[in-house]
């Protein structure tokens, strides 16, 4: 699933979308949705590469669909002027894009929870437990004593 229609990127590119997606030796000077789409694709499964790793299901809140968004734009306008020149990239464009990259690792890392409050992240792996094994233990008695240690 693309969190970015076509229709969507090219308002967004605006100009851009002209200059960048408009191949050099075309006959037609009209700009290619194919290369545009083949951008949509790539920065989709970018994003997805990290959602996926913390949820395992499809993303459906509106909140949440709409962060994606936002983040999918700020990557797709790095990667059309990488296309269009990629030596003169606007600084504020690479600031996004390092920032979208910044807020995709910490969705990954579950520092950034998605709204999506009807389905829960994947469970952790790792368990723990307190307390002795022994139930009939005095709740009084030390847990870690001379004699339980002297084997370890």
């Amino acid at each position: 699933m693309s969190y970015l229609t076509l229709e969507q990127a090219k308002s967004y590119l605006g100009s851009l979308y002209d200059s960048a997606y408009t191949p050099d030796e075309a006959v037609v000077c009209s700009p290619s949705e194919a290369l545009l789409q083949e951008d949509i694709d790539s920065v989709t499964a970018l994003v997805n590469s990290y959602v996926k790793t913390q949820y395992d299901f499809e993303i459906v809140a509106v909140e949440s669909l709409a962060l994606l968004k936002s983040i999918s734009e700020k990557l797709l306008k790095a990667k059309a002027y990488e296309r269009f020149d990629s030596s003169s990239i606007p600084e504020i464009v690479v600031k996004n894009s390092d920032d979208a990259i910044f807020r995709l690792k910490d969705i990954s890392k579950g520092i950034l929870k998605l709204s999506d409050s009807v389905q829960a992240p994947k469970a952790n792996i790792f368990t723990s437990s307190y307390g002795s094994g022994d139930s009939s233990q005095s709740i009084n008695q030390p847990l870690f004593t001379r004699n339980r240690m002297w084997g370890i």
